[in-house]
């Protein structure tokens, strides 16, 4: 796998099968052609189970897991965001929240 950052490119190598995640921010959007999705509708979809894959049950599940979700929760929803209303001191006030947010 390849994934483009800031930095240059970043190659990932593993053994198949193999499942990748990725995180919400994952870079821009791939959006498939109509020639693409026709393509692929004729496409064959293999399923595997296990034994087709290679992969001995005893090694993979819970029990064998690298690592564990100790716990989880939803996102907290967005609060709403300070207006401000510019009467000849709009970028004062703005400058004040972004040294009041530390970010200048």
């Amino acid at each position: 796998a390849k994934r483009e950052t800031d930095e240059g490119v970043t190659h990932l190598t593993a053994e198949l099968p193999v499942v990748v995640s990725i995180g919400e921010k994952a870079g821009e959007p791939r959006y498939p052609s109509f020639k693409g999705i026709m393509a692929a509708k004729k496409k064959p979809v293999q399923t595997l189970d296990l034994a087709g894959a290679g992969i001995d049950a005893s090694e993979v599940g819970l029990a064998n897991a690298l690592t564990s979700v100790v716990s989880a929760s939803p996102k907290p929803p967005k609060q709403a965001g300070e207006k401000v209303t510019d009467e000849g001191d709009g970028g004062a006030k703005i400058a004040e929240f972004l040294v009041g947010q530390k970010l200048i």
